[in-house]
């Protein structure tokens, strides 16, 4: 299923190191879940679907539940790795109600990931940061882990963007995060998505397909998204008319924001206040 990074919510079953042992055999024990080994060191083969692929240290590997591994490593350069156990639901907030998590059956994330070595650093860290901090049943290290996770899915989502584009993956994932600050800082200005998306020097409808993929909506709805909730919160904490809301919010006039509220939010802005209570 689909999903957006912000969204994402995570229980980590467990984190271990593997010891590099000479020419250790194992096979992937539990299939219900998601797992990230990441490899430090060493070489070695893993046979997936009838493919045998070898693997050397500065790789991610990513198995999605129901996925098979035979893993083997070097007898002269034994592989060490560390795993990370977990599962993971799409669950987002309606109105004032949160809608039943939905399981993530696959992220969108290569088997194999071959790093570069500044971002293979980086990884590399996190996994040992969680590997130290791993402690089963201890509530606040649980969610030290967790803190850890949503750092590293953020880093290795960036990597797999990075190596799908070759060369210009860098480029476009600077291109994004530049473009989605100029909509996060201006929403409330006139903007012109496709103007802004040629000013990256990107095509306005790859940037869009890129911006989708990463965020998991279109610019335009992620704008309207966010306008809408920054006129929310006015509405619930400020006592601004509407109007000026609306002007703040970066809606040309008061009956396009009281239209575009009530499709989304089922209510006017008015009623909406009422409702709350302001």
């Amino acid at each position: 299923m689909d999903y957006a990074l912000g969204n994402m919510v995570v229980h980590i079953h467990w984190v271990i190191a593997k010891p590099p042992l000479p020419g250790w055999e194992d096979i992937r024990q539990t299939v219900s879940g998601h797992t990230f080994y990441y490899i430090y060191s060493g070489k070695g083969t893993f046979r997936c679907e009838e493919s045998d692929l070898e693997v050397s240290g500065g790789t991610l590997v990513y198995l999605w539940p129901g996925l098979p591994l035979y893993m083997k490593s070097s007898d002269a350069h034994p592989l060490r790795m560390t795993m990370i156990l977990f599962d993971c639901a799409s669950l987002i907030k309606n109105e004032n109600e949160w809608d039943t998590p939905k399981s993530i059956e696959r992220l969108r994330l290569p088997f194999l990931m071959p790093l570069q070595s500044e971002r293979a650093g980086r990884i590399g860290e996190q996994f040992r940061e969680a590997e130290r901090e791993w402690v089963p049943g201890d509530l606040v290290r649980e969610i030290r882990v967790k803190s850890v996770w949503y750092r590293l899915v953020q880093e290795v989502h960036e990597a797999a963007e990075a190596g799908g584009r070759h060369n210009d993956g860098d480029g476009i994932v600077e291109a994004l995060r530049k473009f989605k600050e100029k909509l996060d800082t201006a929403f409330a200005t006139e903007l012109r998505i496709t103007e802004l998306a040629e000013q990256t020097g990107f095509s306005p409808v790859y940037l869009r397909r890129t911006f989708g993929s990463r965020y998991g909506c279109s610019p335009k709805e992620y704008l309207n998204h966010l306008r809408n909730e920054h006129a929310v919160r006015r509405l619930l904490f400020t006592s601004d008319s509407v109007t000026d809301i609306a002007r703040a919010c970066g809606y040309s006039d008061v009956y396009q924001f009281s239209k575009t509220f009530k499709k989304r939010n089922g209510l006017s802005p008015i009623e909406y206040r009422r409702m709350q209570g302001n």
